[in-house]
């Protein structure tokens, strides 16, 4: 004998609610009250409720929902592991803007074989109920040409995006937050600047590439070097510095290669901020609880992943706007004790 399907009014009925009100916790509408909500969640748990798509959409009017299409797939570029903490900040925003609008994504991490990579890719991307793609990070044009013609609205985050239909981007101010950067260590007398950055062709080290070429003339010597893609990398590259006989007394990288940074500093007997200071970029959780604390270039990581959703939400709701939709989340710098604690002029001076 087949077990009885249980409906949104079974549910109703047991959790003391309105079949209006369940309707709308499946829709993750705000105007229900959190108490309300976990009640009936816990009621559809207990009951083994399952919701169907098909009947969501004849029930509502939003375009969206309507679709039926719920699930989004949340694909994270190689090379993203560099940068583990910043990602990771991005996903809650994610998960947060996504529970309202009533999506659920699903996430997938490329691996470094291309075929391996790519049999992932076709076993999300062949999902019927797929209304689109966040793609995390720097992918190439047919990367993002490929994903496009399987989802259909893809938005690019923290990355340039090729024009093209269906096809919207969100990105980080890192051309602006590197140039912050830069001009905060030459405010507080920096002269001698190290630069280190992850491989030469990404988006990032673009950005803080021509941030240091803008910034040369201002400096004694301001050096940048690439291919750094961990803690210890920082650390191994600092430390062959001095061995070699060059002296900086500023650096700037981001948070997680500031970490080898520093460790790279203390072991040489170098003072920070005393005779090096060091600014990180990407302001992670952990910046303020380093040894000294870390000055730091912020991007609202959960802004960021939070208009990465409303970006793809806009593009199901108004595909015709697609091109013209495009964010830029801009920066600001965080002053702690690995710079001295010294206010920066220009950033004060502009919010005045």
């Amino acid at each position: 004998m087949s077990k009885k399907r249980v409906s949104i009014a079974h549910v109703a009925e047991r959790a003391g609610v309105s079949a209006m009100t369940v309707s709308r916790v499946l829709r993750g509408e705000a105007v229900v009250r959190p108490e309300t909500r976990a009640r009936v969640v816990e009621t559809m748990r207990a009951m083994g409720y399952v919701p169907s798509a098909a009947a969501q959409s004849l029930r509502s009017n939003n375009h969206l929902t309507q679709s039926g299409a719920r699930l989004f797939a949340l694909i994270f570029g190689r090379g993203t592991e560099s940068s583990v903490t910043f990602f990771h900040d991005i996903v809650r925003g994610v998960e947060r803007s996504a529970s309202g609008f009533g999506l659920c994504p699903i996430h997938l991490a490329l691996q470094e074989d291309p075929h391996d990579s790519w049999l992932r890719l076709q076993t999300v991307l062949t999902i019927d109920s797929l209304c689109g793609a966040l793609l995390v990070g720097q992918f190439s044009e047919e990367d993002v040409l490929f994903v496009r013609d399987r989802a259909h609205n893809v938005v690019v985050v923290d990355a340039p995006a090729p024009q093209g239909d269906g096809i919207g981007s969100v990105e980080s101010g890192n051309l602006e937050g590197s140039l912050l950067a830069l001009d905060y260590l030459i405010q507080i007398g920096c002269r001698r600047i190290l630069v280190l950055t992850v491989h030469r062709d990404s988006y990032f080290a673009r950005s803080m590439e021509s941030a240091a070429d803008d910034r040369r003339a201002q400096c004694a010597q301001l050096d940048i070097l690439f291919d750094c893609l961990s803690s210890q990398d920082a650390r191994d590259m600092v430390l062959a510095q001095w061995i070699s006989g060059r002296r900086y007394d500023g650096i700037f990288t981001n948070d997680d290669f500031a970490v080898g940074a520093l460790k790279a500093l203390a072991e040489l007997g170098v003072a920070v901020p005393g005779e090096v200071r060091v600014v990180g970029f990407d302001d992670i959780q952990y910046a303020s609880f380093m040894t000294p604390s870390l000055s730091s270039v912020r991007i609202d990581k959960n802004l960021l992943g939070a208009e990465a959703v409303r970006t793809l939400v806009a593009l199901i709701e108004s595909p015709e706007r697609a091109s013209s939709i495009k964010k830029t989340i801009r920066p600001s710098l965080i002053v702690r004790d690995s710079t001295g604690g010294v206010p920066f002029a220009a950033q004060a001076a502009s919010r005045q």
